[in-house]
C-alpha cells in the first residue's frame, strides 16, 4: 500500500465529515474500524481521518472492534461510544451489517466504504457528496413515481417488475448514510416476473456472516421468476443442486423462503473501482464494487433483505420507458437538468463515460 500524505487525504476526509456527516468543529466524532483478521478496511483510515478532524476542530474517538456475524452481537463497548457522539462514521462491516436495522436516534451515521487510503485520496471518496446526493435524489424521485421497471442483460436476463403503489413501501431505506452515495435504496420486489440468469458467483447480501457464503459457478443458471419467487431451474443438474442447497442455506440463517427474490439496486457511482482480483475474496470485492454502475445486485433467499446475493454486470435498465442505465452505463447522470447541478470538475467526474474497472 503506497504511503499517502495527510494533505492528500483531505478533500476526501473533509467530504466525509463535513459534507456527509454534518461535523462541525467542537462535535464529538466517533470513528470506528476493524481490528483481527481478514480486515476489510484498513485500521490507518481512523487514525488519519482523526487527525484531519482534529485539525478541522472536531473531538475524535477512535475505537477497532473486530467484525462479528450478526447485528445481534453488536459490540458493547461500541454500543457505548455511539450513545457519547455526536456524529458516528463506520470504516467497519459493523456499520454494513445494521444499515437496514440500527436505530441510533437523530445522530447523524454514516457507513463508509473507502477500504482504504488509496480511496480516500480518490475521486471515489472527493466527488462532492452534497452534489451527488441531489442526483441520487432526482433518480429516486423518478422510481418512486413511476408505475413499473424493466432489467435486461446480454447474458440473457429479462425481468420486468412493478413499483409498489405505497409511496416508500416501495424501496428499503437504510438506517446509515452511505458514503459515498453507491446506490439508491434498494427496489422491493413487487409482481417481479421474468427469466434471471445467475453467473460467475453468489454470495451473502453482507447483513449476516456464515461459513460457505460464496458460491463459485463454473457455467450460469437461468432461473425463471414468478411474482417474485424462483419457480424453476435451467443449467447442469450438478451446478442447479448446488445453487438450490446455497439458497436454501442462506434462507436458513433468518429463516423463511430460500426460493424469494427481495429486492435490488444498481450502482450509481461512476467513480467506482477495484483493482484486486475479485475471486481472491468475493465478499471484500462485493463490499465496494456495486456501487459501480455497470453491478446489479439481487437480495434473494429468506427473510428481507435475505442472505443471498446474485451479481450480474452491464444491464441495461428502464422505469417507465425511461432507459435510466443502458449496457451499465448511468445515462441518467447525463441528463441536461442533472449536469446543470454541478461545477465544470463535478461533470468531468460525473458522466456515464467515467467508467473504471471492478475487476469483472
Amino acid at each position: 500500500m503506497p504511503e499517502f500524505t495527510l494533505d492528500e487525504l483531505e478533500p476526501g476526509a473533509r467530504n466525509l465529515l463535513i459534507n456527509c456527516a454534518g461535523a462541525q468543529p467542537g462535535d464529538k466524532v466517533l470513528l470506528i474500524g476493524e481490528q483481527g483478521e481478514n480486515l476489510y478496511f484498513e485500521p490507518e483510515l481512523c487514525r488519519d481521518v482523526a487527525l484531519i478532524a482534529e485539525s478541522l476542530g472536531m473531538r475524535p474517538t477512535v475505537i477497532l472492534a473486530k467484525p462479528v456475524k450478526n447485528a445481534a452481537e453488536f459490540p458493547d463497548n461500541v454500543r457505548h461510544e455511539m450513545e457519547i457522539a455526536d456524529q458516528i462514521i463506520f470504516f467497519s462491516r459493523l456499520g454494513d451489517q445494521v444499515r437496514f436495522s440500527l436505530d441510533a436516534g437523530n445522530k447523524k451515521t454514516v457507513m463508509t466504504y473507502t477500504l482504504d487510503r488509496s480511496y480516500l485520496a480518490s475521486p471515489f471518496a472527493s466527488a462532492d457528496f452534497t452534489m451527488m446526493k441531489r442526483m441520487h435524489d432526482a433518480l429516486l424521485d423518478v422510481v418512486l413515481n413511476a408505475k413499473s421497471y424493466t432489467i435486461t442483460a446480454a447474458n440473457g436476463t429479462n425481468l420486468h417488475g412493478k413499483i409498489h403503489a405505497i409511496g416508500k413501501d416501495a424501496v428499503s431505506e437504510f438506517a446509515l448514510e452511505l458514503f459515498p452515495v453507491m446506490i439508491f435504496p434498494p427496489v422491493n420486489c413487487y409482481q417481479l416476473n421474468g427469466k434471471l440468469v445467475i453467473d460467475h458467483f453468489v454470495t451473502s447480501s453482507s447483513t449476516n456472516a456464515y461459513e460457505g457464503s460464496t458460491l463459485v459457478m463454473d457455467s450460469p443458471v437461468m432461473v425463471t421468476v414468478v411474482d417474485s419467487r424462483i419457480t424453476d431451474f435451467e443449467g447442469p443438474d450438478d451446478l442447479v443442486e448446488k445453487f438450490k442447497v446455497q439458497l436454501i442455506k442462506a434462507a436458513a440463517v433468518t429463516g423463511g423462503d430460500p426460493y424469494l427474490i427481495n429486492s435490488w439496486h444498481t450502482g450509481i457511482n461512476p467513480n467506482t473501482y477495484y483493482k484486486g482480483d475479485p475471486y481472491g475474496d468475493l465478499e471484500l470485492w462485493g463490499t465496494v464494487a456495486y456501487g459501480s454502475p455497470r453491478y446489479t445486485h439481487i437480495h434473494a433467499a429468506g427473510i428481507d433483505p435475505g442472505d443471498a446475493a446474485f451479481h450480474f454486470m452491464d444491464a441495461t435498465i428502464a422505469f417507465d420507458g425511461q432507459v435510466l442505465w443502458d449496457e451499465g452505463r448511468f445515462v441518467f447522470i447525463d441528463r441536461p437538468e442533472i449536469q446543470a447541478m454541478m461545477n465544470i470538475d463535478q461533470r468531468a467526474l460525473l458522466n456515464s463515460a467515467v467508467r473504471h474497472s471492478i475487476g469483472m
